[in-house]
């Protein structure tokens, strides 16, 4: 019967001067790495003493990282094997393995990791792949691998939502309260000798993956034979996919803010990853927008000139009008404060420009300056991925208003703002209809113009 312990004092202690490392490298890693160092605060940094994790892992919440392992380690390995974990959360690979082979899968996810990392300047060494394999996703990697890639060892071991965690249904903690040797809890989880997640740990891959297990004395190798550390408790939230997706979109959107390209400069497989789903307009803008037609249109006939079909029986009757196109300046607050909101404005966008067969829009994407115009018609409509927003500062109405009065011929027939509210707005209104379109919670800007509210 294998026999268990608690971290010694000296291995404790260990553990106390690992914690303090990582920590610090966390503030150089927002330092050098900004982007990754965002979305590694959103973990909480835990090295352990365990058998079962002789490496790193990260349960989505917390990343537990072997002590001995990271010491190690250089600076910039250890930041790698940071940005390693972080990327597997950000990517949410805990939840993509579905039916596909455990082991394979581990090898994708990590040439997906480490590529990213490779191209940002991180000190890691890529797993062999082709070169046309970088931006794709784990899932693309998986279907192109070549086999060979077991001889490899691994820096890292991957947790999946399918995942038995430690002390999950074992009816006991991992740990020992009295300090006496007791049974592992992960003697009842071996399999063929081997326990489940030191055979995950063994299959995974790390930050400094592709070093073959032979020969490469670069690579730390531990072992804590018999030890298992109560700090050790990986467990499951239930909203964690869509906590690192919005994590995600934060990070982008923080680089942005700085002028960097942000979400342009992302692998297509990572803009999938925090586009939103696709929402449905709550306004009825045909009901919004009748008085606005009904007044440039009159009606869809007319008398002069009458219906040429039937003038030879000598019926004088009103024939169809000629099709007209409603023009249309729409505004979209794109500051810090709506960045939530951006997929319901999107929403109400599609929904405005079926309300139409003909229309023009001009669309103004503006914080506290404008940042884009772009013109959409039934001809030329909105694209299918919907809209890149650019902005994401402060908030100020002034400049879209200031751009229809020095850059049209011609009022619109209505402008319309998407908007919280939560800015200056001009003193006095234009000579043109405005309906501000204000989120759930929004309130108005000024004390003229039309409300509608987004349900």
């Amino acid at each position: 019967m294998k026999k268990f312990r608690k971290p010694n004092a000296q291995e404790e202690a260990l553990k106390t001067k690992v914690r303090k490392l990582m920590q610090s490298d966390r503030c150089r890693l927002l330092e050098k790495h900004p982007f990754v160092g965002h979305l590694a605060m959103h973990l909480d940094m835990i090295p352990v003493i365990d058998s079962r994790m002789t490496t790193a892992t990260t349960d989505g919440t917390k990343m537990f990282m072997d002590a001995e392992f990271y010491s190690k380690m250089d600076e910039d390995e250890r930041l790698g094997i940071i940005g390693h974990e972080v990327w597997h959360c950000a990517l949410r690979h805990f939840q993509r393995l579905g039916s596909r082979d455990r082991e394979k899968f581990n090898f994708a996810c990590d040439i997906e990791v480490d590529l990213l990392l490779h191209r940002d300047g991180f000190k890691v060494e890529v797993l062999p792949h082709e070169a046309s394999w970088e931006g794709k996703s784990a899932e693309q990697i998986y279907d192109l691998m070549f086999p060979g890639l077991e001889q490899f060892q691994k820096d890292d071991e991957h947790i999946f939502d399918s995942d038995k965690l430690p002390g999950d249904g074992d009816g006991k903690k991992n740990g020992n309260e009295s300090g006496d040797e007791e049974e592992s809890p992960a003697e009842s989880r071996e399999d063929n000798g081997k326990d489940q997640n030191a055979q995950a740990g063994n299959d995974a891959g790390g930050s400094s993956g592709g070093k073959a297990v032979s020969g490469n004395a670069n690579l730390p190798s531990v072992c804590h034979d018999g030890v298992i550390d109560p700090d050790f408790q990986p467990a499951r939230e239930n909203e964690l996919a869509e906590d690192w997706k919005d994590h995600l979109k934060n990070a982008v959107q923080q680089e942005m803010k700085k002028g960097n390209k942000g979400i342009g400069n992302l692998p297509g497989n990572v803009v999938d990853l925090i586009k939103d789903e696709e929402k449905t307009a709550t306004v009825d803008w045909k009901k919004v927008l009748l008085d606005y037609v009904s007044l440039l249109f009159g009606g869809e006939r007319q008398w002069l000139p009458p219906a040429r079909r039937y003038v030879w029986k000598k019926l004088y009757l009103p024939g169809r009008a000629k099709k007209q196109s409603i023009e249309i300046v729409l505004a979209i607050d794109t500051s810090g404060s709506t960045t939530e909101d951006l997929p319901e404005f999107l929403a109400e966008l599609r929904g405005m420009t079926a309300a139409f067969g003909e229309y023009k829009l001009t669309v103004i994407q503006c914080d506290i300056a404008i940042h884009s115009v772009e013109e959409y018609s039934a001809e030329d409509p909105l694209p299918e991925e919907g809209l890149q927003f650019h902005g994401f500062g402060g908030t100020s109405f002034l400049e879209p208003f200031q751009y229809v009065e020095n850059n049209m011929n011609e009022p619109p027939a209505v402008f319309i703002y998407f908007t919280d509210g939560m800015g200056e707005a001009p003193a006095k209104a234009p000579d043109y209809p405005v309906i501000w379109c204000l989120t759930k919670e929004g309130m108005p800007p000024a004390d003229w113009g039309t409300v509608v509210q987004i349900k």
